[in-house]
């Protein structure tokens, strides 16, 4: 993806130039000055058009439930017999239905991306940071990660550090490791968890919206895969 005229990103949106100016000033639009003229980052314009456009996301304890539910771990949800469980097991079946067939093409997969996106979003606060590269090594080695996505046990390349980390860890790991903010060459993803709560390490549907907030193809393309698969897997064992 790559930027668009202020004109078209206000076509898209169905609103007034002056209201783009508005976001890029407020932030909560990418843009870049060329010249004289603004050009919106697209990828920035399409998570506005997805809040727009999909359903209330769960809360995060809602999220974790569902995520758990996916693992049949009811230990981890402190859950309290089969009718505790039962909505975030139907929250999970609507998600995994749309799934059950193979996912062809790209449309396709973003369909169930923008799913991903729009219900689980909630799971945690996602922070984009950089931080030098050669001291990515000792930030992946930080014991203080409640957990690491191994975006390359997914079958994506990435030399990028990403995890869950405990909302007291964060000042000091950003601190320890001099991470900044960023937005366009990020190569820190930290998601914000409530401390004490269990990431699920091993979750592939916490992977699957990993991936699907990553908005590349390749991403999307696999996390639609992870979802297929969990889809077989929950029909058979209906």
């Amino acid at each position: 993806m790559g930027a668009i005229s202020v004109a078209q990103a206000a076509e898209r949106l169905g609103v007034s130039v002056p209201r783009i100016h508005q976001r890029i000033a407020d932030g909560s639009l990418l843009a870049e000055r060329i010249g004289s003229q603004w050009v919106v980052d697209e990828r920035s314009l399409l998570r506005i058009q997805e809040r727009s456009k999909a359903g209330r996301p769960l809360s995060a304890r809602s999220a974790w439930a569902v995520i758990g539910a996916a693992e049949a771990d009811r230990d981890r949800l402190g859950s309290r017999g089969a009718a505790a469980s039962a909505r975030p097991r139907m929250q999970l079946n609507r998600l995994l239905v749309p799934a059950s067939e193979p996912v062809f093409g790209e449309e396709a997969a973003r369909a169930l991306a923008v799913s991903l996106r729009s219900l689980l979003r909630n799971r945690a606060e996602r922070h984009l940071l950089r931080a030098a590269p050669s001291d990515l090594a000792d930030l992946r080695a930080d014991q203080r990660w409640a957990a690491l996505v191994d975006l390359g046990g997914s079958g994506i390349a990435s030399a990028d550090v990403e995890g869950y980390v405990e909302e007291s860890e964060v000042k000091e790991i950003v601190k320890d490791h001099l991470l900044v903010n960023a937005d366009r060459d990020a190569n820190v993803v930290l998601h914000v968890i409530v401390d004490g709560q269990y990431p699920f390490p091993d979750s592939r549907l916490r992977l699957a919206a990993d991936l699907a907030e990553h908005r590349g193809p390749r991403e999307e393309a696999r996390a639609a895969e992870l979802l297929h698969e969990l889809a077989l897997e929950w029909k058979a064992g209906q």
